[in-house]
């Protein structure tokens, strides 16, 4: 039986690509903190692995990558809100760039069906 491949769509192409750039950048701050200050450079390393797992997922159309960026997305905003209204710097962008993300991936029909098995 032959399996159709879908066409990643081209919003879901740059998100996976800054999610891998922002997790190699995570996985260097691992590195160079874990000489200052072990478990905060581990925790570093664990997320920046994670995020480039999601990266490759969201490369590969994985169905799973989809709800675990939604997830991330979600709590990249309740912090963003929390951030804002507690006067603790941040700025809209924090703000404006899961609502963009999450919107895209929900409302864009090529998005939802790319990532259905």
């Amino acid at each position: 039986m032959q399996r159709m491949v879908s066409r990643r769509p081209l919003g879901v192409t740059i998100i996976a690509i800054l999610v891998a750039i922002g997790a190699v950048f995570e996985i260097i701050g691992g590195l160079l903190f874990l000489a200052v200050f072990a478990p905060i450079g581990l925790f570093a390393l664990i997320v920046g692995v994670i995020s480039l797992f999601v990266a490759w997922g969201l490369w590969t159309l994985r169905p799973w990558a989809f709800w675990l960026v939604v997830i991330v997305e979600v709590v990249h905003l309740v912090q963003a809100i929390l951030s804002l209204t507690r006067g603790q710097g941040g700025g809209v962008g924090d703000l404006v760039f899961p609502i963009i993300i999450l919107l895209y991936l929900f409302l864009d029909r090529n998005v939802r069906a790319a990532f259905r098995t």
